[in-house]
């Protein structure tokens, strides 16, 4: 039988497409939800136990974790929207940080404490970024732009404490723009939302968009878990590593590539809503310690991501009718 390993945010859009991904490489998933941001059917599927669980109460992981006992832990339970943690920034900063403290305190407290750790941070803690800093390297001060940044940059921080104090085997995982089939909430899911609508004659008024002129490196959620999977068996505890796609594009890009083989295009219109009070202007970060380490390399091109997440919101439009 596999290793046990568990998965704290299964709900969610990376939640699920690991649990999938362990499962058919042999390993005995369980994992926790809350407030699941994508459908249970895929995490139902492919866990041998789910707990629902808040991770701002650690009783509750505690119970999950004892009951479970895994071999490696996932830790991806986040509120994980820059948006939403304008709005709630309370909410945002319990369950990031609060939530990654209360997973190492339940580690330690049920004697799991070699259990290896696989904590998702975010290129986000590193906010604020000069094109001359470009591409970012994991010894990047951390500069973040919004509360949710800022909640990221603590669970690192939180990481790098609990290996240094405590000897927990933890990896921290700084994941970049990870897109693909089942996202949503995010820039690429939005356009590709509103083209599957056009394709299907649904789409109503102009196509809405914010700031065009940001940059980011986008990576395909399969590559990503193929990282992940591979950072498990191959990264050095206590290290962080960027896990993000290796090409800036600007949103004004993405959104060509979005709409280039439509016969009639839409008006695109910009909408206030849609732009952050506060944006980081590039996000491109540098892989070396990632394939220096794993071999890892980015292999599904933007094009195709696209493509395939347009197909996915019109299965489920169509599904709708």
């Amino acid at each position: 039988m596999g290793k046990r390993v568990f998965i704290t945010g299964i709900g969610g859009f990376i939640g699920g497409h690991l649990a999938q991904r362990l499962a058919e490489a042999g390993f005995v998933v369980g994992g926790s939800y809350f407030r699941p941001t994508n459908t249970m059917e895929v995490p139902s599927r492919y866990a041998e136990r789910l707990y629902n669980i808040d991770v701002r109460y650690r009783p509750h992981i505690e119970e999950a974790l004892a009951d479970f006992k895994p071999d490696v832990i996932y830790h991806l339970a986040a509120q994980s929207y820059p948006m939403e943690s304008y709005k709630f920034p309370s909410y945002t900063v319990e369950t990031n940080v609060l939530g990654t403290l209360n997973l190492f305190e339940s580690v330690i407290r049920t004697g799991l404490s070699s259990c290896r750790i696989m904590l998702a941070s975010s290129t986000a803690a590193y906010g604020f970024i000069k094109v001359e800093e470009t591409p970012v390297g994991e010894d990047q001060p951390f500069r973040p732009a919004h509360v949710y940044g800022m909640s990221k940059a603590g669970q690192d921080l939180l990481g790098d404490t609990y290996f240094r104090a405590y000897g927990l085997d933890i990896i921290r995982l700084r994941i970049g723009n990870c897109v693909g089939p089942r996202r949503t909430g995010e820039v690429v899911s939005d356009f590709t939302y509103r083209r599957a609508l056009w394709d299907l004659g649904k789409l109503q008024g102009g196509f809405p968009v914010g700031n065009l002129h940001t940059k980011r490196a986008f990576l395909d959620v399969r590559d990503a878990v193929e990282a992940f999977l591979s950072l498990q068996e191959k990264g050095k505890s206590g290290e962080a590593y960027n896990v993000a796609g290796e090409k800036a594009f600007s949103i004004k890009e993405l959104l060509d590539l979005v709409l280039e083989d439509c016969p009639q295009k839409p008006e695109v219109v910009t909408d206030p809503s849609l732009v952050r009070e506060v944006d980081e202007p590039i996000y491109w970060s540098d892989l070396t310690k990632l394939k220096e380490a794993t071999g890892w390399f980015q292999k599904i091109p933007l094009r195709k991501t696209v493509k395939d997440m347009v197909d996915w919101w019109k299965t489920i439009l169509s599904n709708k009718e």
